[in-house]
């Protein structure tokens, strides 16, 4: 793949925003060259912030054609790589800078100066979804009369309304299906509210997709329309549970465990078949024995054959549980965000052979690396509840023109999703949130391998955690692994705890005493200027 890049400026990076950029695309690159699990915790290091305060605006404000060439270029490599938490960071970064630039839209007038709300670069020169994004948040910051899902739909119907040829409504059709599909992928980061949709919002976005659909003649029963319909739909519906529960995601391993994975840097998952729960998968299929509930006539006699292999990595929502400490071990692993969906994906290499009709200075063959598919969800445990849900996902796919059988067929596909996301009552108390791997026996990965059962992957989930809890064997090896990451990517003053490791941006504005995730007062306030001193 040739890059092709606007004029560079002649001093870059000039801001913040700029130097940031500049190390994404350089540790993208890395990765693509040298896919590995230490090259992909250097990428997601620079785009996987949690907290409101965790970026710095530092420098001179502007928006360059170089800038936008660099977005255009990491969704590629998103896209083509699967790297979905790089896409959702650039959506992210478009309307950060959207609204800074209506805050200096309206200095400007308080100066007597004259700078436009828009973004002419982005205008013209962002990939369509991207610029999608950008319109309809630019109207949700300056309009603040409606919440971001009704001004994207009124931006999309705006744009049909306008659209007069067939290739318009593929545009816009096209554009609003990746970009629904892409922020789907949310990590859950604090930055993330406007896209946590309740379920009305949901299903009215889910709608309008059903009807640009139609109207651009597609079926989405046909690939790729169709597995990227399965994702979004997934992601939004499983992801709302508990109402987008944002309490923070935990791993209890024992002290064995702990002194092994410091080493080896491996986690070891289980086929969903060997798990301990000899009810696994069995709750979906019996709610479907009994079709009472269901209130569509189209989804019976559903067949729940496994078409994957599936392998689960369990974390908990409760970071403080004395019986998940006793059951599983005592050494607590924490985490903010949904990161750990990057870091549990395997890394997977394409063998690419150049085409017949392709530019005749491409090698005949090459390779490019892609991060394989994880869903993650807060696990059910209340059959009344998982009925509900049910009946709100078929209302959403009787939304889509098919017919009845397609419907069906579909259900059942989606479903694979959802047999793994419902448990028994008396599970409660661990407050799982799961982790699925798709794995695909014929693919070429690397830096896994299945042993005896066991999925053993290369990972940097035991050595860059965001918190430690419990009396951990490595706990000074993982101090070491987290001063390197937050004095090499930390760009704002933050709070640091020397009990737990955690990192905290937003409460030092609040000018704490204790560390909020375990009420140490053993912390530091680390403020950035001392450290360039240093």
């Amino acid at each position: 793949m040739e890059i092709k890049y606007a004029e560079k400026p002649d001093k870059w990076p000039d801001n913040a925003r700029e130097y940031v950029l500049d190390r994404v695309l350089k540790a993208t690159e890395e990765f693509c060259d040298n896919p590995s699990y230490i090259t992909k915790e250097r990428l997601l290091s620079w785009i996987s912030d949690y907290d409101l305060n965790q970026r710095s605006y530092l420098g001179r404000y502007r928006v360059t054609e170089y800038e936008v060439s660099i977005i255009n270029t990491l969704y590629l490599y998103g896209a083509m790589s699967n790297i979905n938490a790089l896409k959702a960071y650039l959506y992210e970064l478009v309307g950060e800078t959207a609204r800074l630039q209506k805050n200096m839209a309206y200095m400007s007038e308080v100066i007597n100066e004259k700078e436009g709300i828009g973004i002419a670069a982005y205008e013209q020169g962002l990939v369509l979804q991207l610029k999608l994004y950008y319109f309809s948040y630019l109207k949700f910051t300056v309009e603040k009369n409606k919440c971001f899902s009704e001004q994207l739909i009124s931006v999309v119907e705006d744009s049909m309304n306008l659209s007069k040829t067939a290739e318009e409504i593929d545009t816009i059709t096209n554009a609003y299906v990746n970009l629904l599909n892409d922020i789907s992928y949310m990590h859950g980061n604090l930055r993330d509210g406007i896209w946590k949709f309740e379920r009305d919002e949901l299903k009215k976005l889910f709608a309008l997709e059903a009807r640009l659909i139609e109207l651009n003649k597609q079926s989405p029963v046909v690939r790729p329309l169709k597995g990227v319909l399965m994702t979004q739909l997934s992601n939004f519906i499983l992801k709302s549970r508990n109402n987008y529960n944002e309490d923070y995601i935990c791993k209890y391993i024992s002290e064995d465990v702990a002194r092994e994975s410091i080493k080896n840097h491996e986690i070891w998952m289980r086929k969903t078949q060997d798990l301990n729960d000899e009810r696994e998968q069995k709750i979906i299929p019996e709610l479907f024995e009994d079709s009472s509930w269901i209130k569509v006539n189209w989804a019976k006699d559903i067949d729940f054959t496994a078409t994957r292999t599936y392998y689960v990595s369990s974390f908990s929502k409760s970071y403080d549980n004395p019986d998940m400490q006793e059951d599983y071990g005592k050494c607590v692993y924490g985490y903010k965000g949904d990161r750990l969906v990057e870091l549990l994906a395997p890394i997977g290499i394409h063998h690419l052979k150049k085409k017949d009709n392709a530019d005749a200075s491409l090698p005949l063959r090459t390779t490019r690396p892609f991060l394989s598919q994880v869903i993650a969800f807060d696990v059910l445990y209340d059959r009344d509840t998982a009925k509900q849900e049910l009946n709100f996902l078929m209302d959403v796919i009787d939304k889509f023109k098919m017919s009845n059988q397609d419907k069906k067929k579909f259900l059942e596909e989606i479903l694979q999703y959802w047999i793994l996301s419902v448990k028994d009552s008396k599970w409660e108390k661990e407050r799982e949130r799961r982790y699925v791997l798709f794995i695909y026996l014929e693919y070429d990965y690397k830096e896994m391998e299945i042993d005896d059962g066991w999925l053993k992957l290369k990972t940097s989930i035991f050595l860059l955690p965001d918190f430690v809890l419990g009396n951990n064997p490595s706990k000074i090896e993982i101090q070491r692994q987290i001063d390197g990451k937050r004095k090499g990517t930390s760009m704002k003053d933050y709070i640091f705890c020397k009990n737990c490791l955690s990192r905290d941006y937003d409460a030092i504005i609040a000018n704490v005493n204790k560390c909020p995730i375990c009420g140490s007062t053993n912390i530091e306030n680390v403020y950035l200027r001392d450290e360039e001193e240093v």
